[in-house]
């Protein structure tokens, strides 16, 4: 097992994310950081991207408001500065054991208050243009999140050599198309909750789930009248590959320049931490 070197992540939460797939981290980040991501989302919604999708109006008739967007970073400077400049990059590469990682992408997820929308039960490398096994999502929430509205993970289905057939976020009943006839059809893990170990947690503004890009998870809805809102910084580390599918990716990279096995490091998908820079970081923060 990869030995720590931040102050920010013990042992045990290496453990944890190595063997069950997913870690809980409580007050990473300070205050400081909540407000400058409340103010990125806030940008966010008023300004989508082009990937953006309003998961609960596309569906028709569900309630409430389900949102979501990706990709859009370099677009908005308050996601840029959150992934180049707070501790999520160094938390990331600490929990996967590599020497530097990558922003593959952002992420964010708003359900408002009485939104019973669900997140259906997925694996998230299906979804992407990657490959590998480091592949880490540093997931904050800036909203008090209640146990039963939490995201839960099955443990340890990272380590399951299983891939699935993406499901659609629109409607629960139907798999995204993909050729590949390797894809298994994903379980309904709400009938197989008595068979499996699923993890999940109360959370509080701040609070942290990091979590592998192969574990198997999914989410309820908003059952309270507070708007949820959520952050993710996707980091891939070592031995990433950019890789070629043929079925409904999403987020996509057309103008990446890459090609299929091609290393991420791009303009798309800096570098944005190596061991090196976080040693000369915590060197000078020890002098102040």
């Amino acid at each position: 097992m990869h030995k720590p070197r931040s102050s920010l992540i013990s042992e045990g939460d290496v453990r944890a994310y190595q063997e069950d797939g997913v870690v809980c981290l409580r007050g990473r980040f300070k205050p400081r950081w909540l407000e400058v991501l409340s103010k990125g989302i806030e940008r966010n919604l008023a300004n989508p991207g082009w990937q953006a999708r309003v998961y609960t109006r596309d569906r028709g008739d569900a309630q409430g408001f389900f949102f979501g967007d990706a990709g859009v970073w370099q677009d908005i400077r308050e996601y840029e500065d959150f992934i180049s400049n707070s501790p999520a990059a160094e938390i990331a590469a600490t929990l996967m054991g590599s020497s530097k990682v990558n922003i593959f992408f952002d992420g964010v997820f708003v359900k408002n208050g009485g939104t019973p929308s669900r997140t259906p039960w997925h694996q998230d490398v299906p979804y992407w243009p990657i490959e590998g096994d480091q592949m880490c999502s540093v997931w904050i929430t800036l909203d008090y999140m209640p146990r039963e509205d939490s995201v839960e993970y099955v443990k340890g289905s990272h380590r399951w050599n299983k891939t699935y057939r993406p499901k659609s976020f629109f409607k629960a009943d139907r798999d995204y198309a993909f050729d590949n006839p390797d894809l298994e059809p994903m379980p309904d893990f709400e009938l197989l909750r008595d068979q499996y170990e699923l993890l999940g947690w109360e959370m509080q503004p701040g609070d942290v789930q990091c979590f592998h890009g192969h574990i198997i998870h999914g989410a309820a809805g908003n059952s309270t009248k507070v708007n949820r809102r959520a952050f993710q910084a996707r980091f891939s580390g070592d031995g990433m590959i950019y890789a070629e599918k043929q079925g409904e990716l999403h987020p996509t990279f057309p103008h990446c320049g890459l090609k299929h096995g091609d290393s991420l490091d791009s303009d798309t998908f800096p570098v944005v931490w190596t061991r090196q820079q976080g040693l000369l970081r915590r060197a000078t923060e020890w002098k102040r």
